[in-house]
C-alpha cells in the first residue's frame, strides 16, 4: 500500500475542512491532514513538514491564497496548490493559476476533489521527474563540454552538408588565427567543405585528400578517415592529423578533429636521421674492416708467406750439405717452417678468402664447408643454386660471415650430427639457410646474454644483413635444432618478408 498523502489544508472553517476531509474519505483517499489559518504556522507546517499538496480557501480573515502562493514563490518551494472556495470569481481563479495555483474548485462543487488533488500530485511528480531529468542533461553537456574545452585537439562537428553545428574552444582559436592570417574561416554555421576549398585555393593540395575523405565518412562510404599533413601556422610549418568519423545517433554527418603532432614528427625525422647514420657508419666500419682483412690477408700471403717459403727453400738447401752434425736441426726447422706456413695460410684464410674475391661466393663458400667439415668432423652438406652471377660485394661479404659465424656456433655450441647449407638465387631474391639437428637454444635468452656479455655472434648476423638490404630469420627451440634463414633482394623492386625478430620454432 502506498503512503498516505499529506494534506496541508489552509482553512478558518472547522465545518468547511469537516466538509472536504468527509469528501476524500467517501473517496476512498488515502491521507493525513494539518489544518492552519495564519501565515506563520503556514509556514512553520511546510519547513517542517513538507506536504504532498495544499488545499487553501481564497480568502481568509487573516491570510489568502494569493499571499500563499507568493510565499511559496518567494521561499522557493515547490508544491502543488488547489484553491477552494465559494467567494472566487472567474477572473480571481485565472489569475491564482497564473501565480501557480494547479487548480481550483468551489465548495459546494467537490465531487472531483480527491482526481483533482491525485491529478495535481501526478503532474508535479511528472514536472519534478522532467526538471531532474533536464538538469542532468544540463550538467552533463556542460561536463562535456568542458571536457572538449580542455582538449588541446581541434573538435568540431558537422552536418550531413559538412555545415559546423559545434567547436570546442581550440577550434575557435585556431579558426581565428587562421582567418586572421589567410581570411579562411571555419565557424559554427559555415560550411568546412568551403574552409578545405579555400585551403586548397591558396595551395594546400593536402585539402583536397581532406575533402574527399570527409565527403566519405558523411555519405557513410567509409567508417574512419584520417591524414597526416603539413600547415603554415604563423611563420613556420607544423604537423597536424586530421581524423573524421561518423556522428554518433545520424544517418549523416561527422565528427572531424585535427591534433598537432608536430613534436611526434620532429622526434620520429630526429631517430630517422640518426639512425641512417648509425646505418652509414656501421656500413663503413663493415666495410673498413673488410678492407683490413683483406690488406692484412694478401700481407701475410704475398709477403710473410714468400719470406717463409724462401726460408723453407734455404734449409732444404742446407740439409743437402755432408754437415751429418747440422742435419737434425735442419730438419727441425723445416718442420716448424712447414707448420708455420699451414698456420699462416690458415689465417689468412680466415681473414678474408682469396676465393671470395677471385672466384665469387659459391666457390668460396664450398671452400668453408669443406674446411669446417675437415676441422671438426662434422657432416657439412651444401647445395648451391641459381649464382650464375657475381653479386655485389656488400652481399657476397654478408652471406659469407653468416654462413661462417652459423657454422662456428653450430660446431662450438650445438653439438650436432648433420649442417646443411642451402643457397638459392632468382632474379629478385637470394635466400640463405643453414640448418642444424643439435640441441638448440631459447633464442630470447640468448639475444640478451650476447648484448649484455658482448658476444656478437647473432646480432653481428642481424647487422651484416640489414647493411646489405636483407633480414636475417632464426628459428630454434630446446633440442629442436636450429635454422638461420637470411634472405636479400637483388633489385630495388624485391619486397623481404623474413622477420627480423627471432621466433620460437
Amino acid at each position: 500500500m502506498s503512503s498516505p498523502y499529506r494534506l496541508l489544508m489552509v482553512e478558518d472553517s472547522a465545518d468547511d475542512e469537516e466538509l472536504l476531509l468527509r469528501v476524500l474519505k467517501t473517496a476512498g483517499l488515502n491521507f493525513t491532514a494539518r489544518r492552519v489559518e495564519i501565515e506563520a504556522d503556514y509556514l512553520s507546517a511546510i519547513e517542517t513538514d513538507r506536504p504532498d499538496i495544499i488545499l487553501c480557501d481564497y480568502h481568509l480573515p487573516r491570510f489568502s491564497a494569493k499571499r500563499a502562493l507568493e510565499l511559496l514563490a518567494s521561499n522557493s518551494f515547490d508544491l502543488p496548490f488547489i484553491v477552494v472556495s465559494n467567494h472566487i470569481g472567474e477572473d480571481a481563479a485565472v489569475q491564482a493559476m497564473q501565480n501557480g495555483a494547479s487548480d481550483y474548485l468551489i465548495k459546494n462543487r467537490l465531487a472531483r476533489l480527491p482526481n483533482a488533488i491525485e491529478s495535481a500530485i501526478d503532474r508535479h511528480r511528472i514536472r519534478q521527474q522532467q526538471d531532474s531529468i533536464k538538469q542532468q542533461l544540463s550538467e552533463s553537456e556542460s561536463m562535456k563540454h568542458s571536457i572538449l574545452n580542455s582538449l588541446s585537439t581541434r573538435i568540431a562537428v558537422l552536418n550531413e552538408k559538412g555545415i559546423v553545428l559545434a567547436i570546442n574552444q581550440t577550434w575557435e582559436s585556431f579558426a581565428q588565427a587562421r582567418k586572421q592570417q589567410h581570411g579562411i574561416s571555419s565557424g559554427v554555421g559555415e560550411s568546412y567543405f568551403d574552409t578545405l576549398q579555400a585551403a586548397l585555393d591558396i595551395g594546400d593540395h593536402s585539402a583536397a585528400d581532406a575533402i574527399e575523405g570527409l565527403h566519405a565518412v558523411i555519405k557513410r562510404e567509409r567508417q574512419f578517415f584520417s591524414m597526416e599533413y603539413q600547415l603554415l601556422v604563423g611563420n613556420q610549418y607544423r604537423w597536424f592529423l586530421i581524423r573524421a568519423m561518423p556522428l554518433a545517433g545520424s544517418a549523416h554527418g561527422a565528427v572531424v578533429s585535427h591534433e598537432d603532432i608536430s613534436d611526434r614528427m620532429l622526434t620520429h625525422t630526429a631517430l630517422e636521421n640518426a639512425n641512417k647514420r648509425l646505418k652509414l657508419v656501421s656500413k663503413r666500419v663493415l666495410s673498413i674492416q673488410e678492407d683490413e682483412r683483406r690488406a692484412i690477408s694478401r700481407e701475410l700471403h704475398d709477403d710473410i708467406g714468400q719470406s717463409l717459403a724462401a726460408l723453407k727453400m734455404v734449409v732444404y738447401r742446407l740439409m743437402k750439405q755432408p754437415n751429418q752434425e747440422a742435419s737434425p736441426l735442419l730438419e727441425n726447422c723445416l718442420a716448424i717452417t712447414d707448420t708455420t706456413i699451414d698456420k699462416l695460410r690458415r689465417l689468412s684464410h680466415d681473414l678474408r678468402p682469396p676465393q671470395l674475391d677471385q672466384l665469387g661466393l659459391e666457390d668460396a663458400i664450398h671452400w668453408l664447408v669443406e674446411s669446417m667439415s675437415s676441422a671438426t668432423g662434422i657432416k657439412i652438406d651444401c647445395t648451391i643454386s641459381g649464382l650464375e652471377k657475381r653479386l655485389s660485394t656488400e652481399i657476397e661479404s654478408a652471406c659469407y660471415r653468416i654462413v661462417q659465424e652459423a657454422l662456428n656456433n653450430a660446431s662450438r655450441h650445438a653439438k650436432p650430427t648433420v649442417i646443411t647449407v642451402t643457397i638459392k638465387a632468382t632474379p629478385n631474391l637470394i635466400n640463405l639457410t643453414i640448418r642444424d639437428d643439435g640441441k638448440g637454444f631459447d633464442a630470447e635468452v640468448e639475444r640478451m646474454r650476447a648484448m649484455k656479455s658482448g658476444s656478437m655472434g647473432l646480432i653481428s648476423m642481424d647487422e651484416r644483413a640489414e647493411l646489405a638490404g636483407g633480414r636475417v630469420k632464426v628459428r630454434t627451440d630446446l633440442g629442436k635444432g636450429t635454422s638461420i634463414q637470411a634472405t636479400f633482394p637483388l633489385n630495388n623492386e624485391a619486397n623481404v618478408t623474413a622477420p627480423d625478430t627471432l621466433v620460437s620454432a
